[in-house]
């Protein structure tokens, strides 16, 4: 059983698989944590692997960090806001205490979001739950090559308040297990084509066809990352159409005619 199945919020939440806590180190808490103890009605029922990892390390506090976190090594200490909380385990190894964190950000499948149906979409995922880079969306809108553009009747690029007060186009990816009937009326654009059609100071509104996650992407910022892809991965020359001698019989060759 996972780790973050003890969540109130969402029991189905993937959890690593618990491991002793580093020494705390000072970092901002927007609350302070507030611990439940075994004797409180309250107290989440420890999952079973917590309570074995108690066993083998008794008077520890166990951490459990969100699956979706992925450190550089797996010796890397996961950020603060990326650990759920902790248990702590008696002298005995018996789970006597439970500390959420308030600092946790929920990954997008804490948060029970659907798969992503694109790398777009995934890398958007990420982003608007603090587990990725901004610039990835732009990199992943980049090397998509196409999305879909949210238009008006006559079909110009609609356009939508963006957060600051700009103007944005609203995009997102195309899905297949999308309804017709349920998606905004939109056309099909390549990148270039909705960069030529951006007037200065618009930007693009990246929409996940999954989940209720958008990022802003300033179109300064995706220009450079389509150059950037086209630059690395230039259009490939076109294929040579291998010209096949002639066996036409009314035309016999000049040996057909020596023989």
């Amino acid at each position: 059983m996972a780790a973050d199945d003890q969540t109130p919020a969402r029991p189905q939440t993937p959890a690593r698989p618990p491991t002793p806590a580093p020494p705390p180190t000072p970092a901002p808490r927007t609350a302070a944590p507030a611990t439940v103890t075994r004797d409180r009605p309250d107290f989440p029922v420890p999952p079973e692997d917590i309570a074995a990892a108690a066993r083998t390390a008794p008077d520890h506090w166990l951490s459990v960090t969100d699956r979706h976190w992925l450190g550089a090594t797996d010796d890397e200490v996961p950020p603060p806001w990326a650990v759920l909380g902790r248990w702590r385990s008696d002298a005995h190894g018996e789970i006597v205490a439970w500390e959420p964190n308030p600092d946790y950000r929920p990954s997008p499948a804490a948060l029970g979001w659907a798969p992503p149906v694109s790398d777009a979409d995934a890398a958007v995922h990420l982003a608007a739950t603090g587990y990725g880079p901004d610039a990835d969306v732009a990199e992943a809108l980049a090397e998509a090559g196409s999305v879909a553009v949210c238009v008006t009747e006559d079909g110009q690029p609609a356009w939508t308040r963006a957060p600051g007060g700009g103007h944005a186009v609203p995009v997102f990816p195309a899905s297949p297990r999308a309804l017709a009937d349920r998606l905004p009326p939109h056309v099909m654009m390549t990148l270039p084509d909705l960069l030529d059609r951006l007037p200065p100071g618009r930007d693009v509104l990246f929409l996940s066809s999954s989940a209720p996650a958008a990022l802003l992407v300033p179109a300064d910022e995706l220009r450079a990352r389509h150059e950037e892809t086209a630059t690395a991965h230039p259009p490939a020359a076109p294929a040579r159409t291998a010209v096949r001698p002639s066996t036409d019989t009314d035309h016999p060759s000049k040996r057909g005619h020596d023989e």
